[in-house]
């Protein structure tokens, strides 16, 4: 079965901190585990992410899991993120900012 959401991809973040592009990767290591990686913009350009408990939903669409962000020393985020063919909508909750939509997804060439 394919895993969900291999490839590069981007869309709009807006917070009080940063507002911009994010852009991530997502691949399968030699594990056949998830692995993403991701630039953020702004004041968060040099935050590290980290990322544990990835898992596909049922619906076949849906990548979830939690994270850890450097900025938020000892605190989880967790997000899902859905995909439709070349496009995605994602939602992340973190402790302190709440909600953040990730919004205009779409597939980005390699």
């Amino acid at each position: 079965m394919a895993k969900i959401g291999i490839g590069s991809w981007a869309g709009k973040i807006s917070l009080r901190i940063a507002r911009g592009e994010v852009k991530f990767n997502i691949a399968e290591d030699e594990n056949g585990e998830y692995k993403i990686k991701v630039d953020l913009p702004g004041a968060l350009k040099t935050a590290k992410i980290s990322f544990m408990n990835l898992k596909e939903e049922g619906d076949g669409k849906t990548l979830s899991g939690e994270g850890t962000i450097s900025v938020l020393p000892g605190r989880k985020l967790t997000g899902a993120f859905t995909f439709e063919e070349d496009s995605f909508v994602g939602e992340i909750k973190a402790p302190v900012v709440g909600k953040i939509k990730i919004t205009d997804g779409h597939r980005i060439a390699e």
